[in-house]
C-alpha cells in the first residue's frame, strides 16, 4: 500500500509539470486512488463528502471576497497613487524609484492577498517610469518580480486562507504573524537596492527631483484610505472584533464606497471583477476539494504514517528539520507553484513538525515565504513572466538575474526566522 502511495505521488507530480491544472491532477489522482484501495463506489462517496465537507466552511467565503477586494482596488486606480506617494518621499535616497516601488508592492500587497497580482499591477505602472529615469532593467524587473512576493506574505493573503484550512490553523493568527515578517523583508529588498546601486550606479538611473513638500503630503493623503482599510483589517483581526471572512465582507464594502464616492469604479469593471473573482475562486476550491481527495488517499495507504514516523526515527533537530524543509521547497519551486507546493507537501511535514513541538502559525509563515522563493527562480518563476509581459524587451535571464540578489535576502531573512521564531510570533501571543 505504501508503494501505491508513493507511485501516485510521483504521478501528480508528473502530471502537474506537463501542464495538466493542479485541481484536476489531483481530483483524478485522488479518485483513481481511492478506487483502487476501496472501491468505485467508496470514491464516488468520498468526493461527495468532500465536496460538502470543504464547500460549507463558513471561512472559504473569505477567499472570493479578498480576490474580489483586491480586484476592485486594481480599478479604482489606487495602486497608482501608492507608488506616486511612496516615489514621492523616498525619491531622494539612491535607487530611490526602485526602493519606493518595494513599499508600494508591499501596500498593494496589504490589499490584493495575491503576489501576481501585485507584480502584474505594479509592473505595468513602474516599469515604464523607470525606464524614464533610466534604471538598469535588470535592476527595475528583478524588484518587481520580487517584491510581487509581499503580495502573499502581508495579509490579507490567499494562500494564508489556503494553509489555515488545510492544517486548522487560525486564519487570524497567520494574518497577524505575517505583517512583521513582510516589513522586515521589504526593508531587506531596500537595503538589497542601496547596495547594488553603490556598487553599479549605472543600474539606479537618474536623479529624481522631490517634488515640494506640500505635494509630498497631498500624495499622501490620497493612499490614506488604503491605509485606513488596512489598518482597520489587521486591527479588527488583532483585537478579534471580527473574524477573517467577516473582515473580507467589510474590505469589499468598503472599496466600493470609496470607489463610489471617487468614481473611480465604473459597471464594466465592478463586472470584470466579480467575474475574475468567480473564476479564481473556483479554480481554489477545486484544488482545496482534490488536495482533500488526495490526503485522504495517501492516509489509507499509510504513506504518511510512514513518513512521519520514519522523519522522527532519523531523530532529526529543530534545525536539521528545517534545513531539509529549506532544500525540499527550493526544489520543488523549480517545477511546482506555491499552491502545487504546499498542497504536496504540508499534509505529510505539518505532522511531523507538530510532533516536534514546532508552533504551527510559525510553521506556515514560514513555509509560505520559502515557498515564495519559488515564484521568482527559474525556470518556472511565475512572478518573472508576469513581468516579462510588461517588459517584453528584457530577456529572460536578465529578469531572473535581477532576482539573485532578493533571492539571497530572503534567504538571509528565513535563516534569521528559524533562529528567531519570535519575529513572526510575538504579535499573535
Amino acid at each position: 500500500m505504501i508503494a501505491l502511495g508513493t507511485g501516485a505521488f510521483v504521478l501528480l507530480i508528473l502530471l502537474i509539470v506537463i501542464g495538466v491544472p493542479i485541481g484536476l491532477s489531483l481530483i483524478a489522482v485522488g479518485i483513481g486512488g481511492l478506487a483502487i484501495v476501496g472501491s468505485l463506489s467508496t470514491a464516488m462517496t468520498q468526493i461527495t463528502l468532500s465536496f460538502w465537507s470543504e464547500g460549507t466552511k463558513f471561512v472559504l467565503i473569505a477567499i472570493p471576497f479578498y480576490i474580489l477586494m483586491g480586484n476592485l482596488i486594481y480599478h479604482t486606480g489606487i495602486a497608482r497613487n501608492m507608488f506616486r506617494a511612496a516615489s514621492y518621499w523616498l525619491s531622494w535616497m539612491p535607487g530611490g524609484l526602485a526602493i519606493a516601488a518595494v513599499f508600494a508592492c508591499a501596500g498593494f500587497g496589504a490589499v490584493s492577498g495575491s503576489s501576481t497580482a501585485t507584480a502584474r499591477t505594479m509592473g505595468a505602472i513602474i516599469i515604464p517610469e523607470m525606464r524614464r529615469y533610466g534604471y538598469g532593467m535588470p535592476l527595475s524587473t528583478g524588484v518587481l518580480s520580487a517584491s510581487g512576493t509581499l503580495g502573499i506574505l502581508i495579509p490579507p493573503s490567499i494562500i494564508m486562507i489556503f494553509y489555515g484550512l488545510m492544517t486548522e490553523t487560525s486564519i487570524g493568527a497567520l494574518f497577524v504573524a505575517g505583517v512583521v515578517p513582510g516589513l522586515i523583508i521589504a526593508l531587506i529588498f531596500a537595503t538589497t537596492i542601496v547596495l547594488i546601486v553603490r556598487i553599479d550606479p549605472d543600474q539606479g538611473g537618474h536623479q529624481v527631483a522631490a517634488p515640494a513638500l506640500a505635494e509630498r503630503v497631498r500624495a499622501l493623503l490620497g493612499v490614506l484610505p488604503v491605509l485606513g482599510l488596512f489598518t482597520v483589517l489587521l486591527g479588527g483581526l488583532y483585537l478579534g472584533v471580527f473574524t477573517p471572512t467577516e473582515g473580507s465582507v467589510i474590505g469589499v464594502f468598503v472599496v466600493l464606497v470609496l470607489g463610489f464616492f471617487q468614481r473611480s469604479l465604473s459597471f464594466d469593471a465592478i463586472r470584470a471583477s466579480l467575474t475574475d473573482a468567480a473564476l479564481m475562486s473556483t479554480m481554489l476550491f477545486v484544488i482545496i476539494v482534490g488536495g482533500t481527495l488526495f490526503t485522504r488517499f495517501l492516509v489509507q495507504t499509510g504513506l504518511i504514517e510512514a513518513i512521519t514516523g520514519a522523519m522522527l526515527a532519523m531523530d532529526l533537530g529543530y534545525f536539521q528539520f528545517i534545513f531539509a524543509v529549506t532544500l525540499l521547497y527550493l526544489v520543488l519551486g523549480c517545477v511546482l507553484d506555491v499552491f502545487g507546493m504546499l498542497i504536496l507537501t504540508v499534509p505529510i511535514l505539518y505532522p511531523i513538525a507538530m510532533a516536534l513541538g514546532i508552533d504551527p502559525v510559525w510553521f506556515g509563515i514560514y513555509v509560505i515565504i520559502v515557498a515564495e522563493i519559488g515564484l521568482v527562480t527559474p525556470p518556472l518563476g511565475v512572478n518573472v513572466y508576469v513581468i516579462k509581459t510588461v517588459a517584453q524587451d528584457v530577456p529572460l535571464g536578465k529578469i531572473f538575474l535581477g532576482c539573485m540578489p532578493f533571492v539571497v535576502g530572503i534567504l538571509g531573512f528565513i535563516g534569521l526566522l528559524a533562529v528567531f521564531p519570535q519575529i513572526a510570533l510575538f504579535l499573535v501571543e
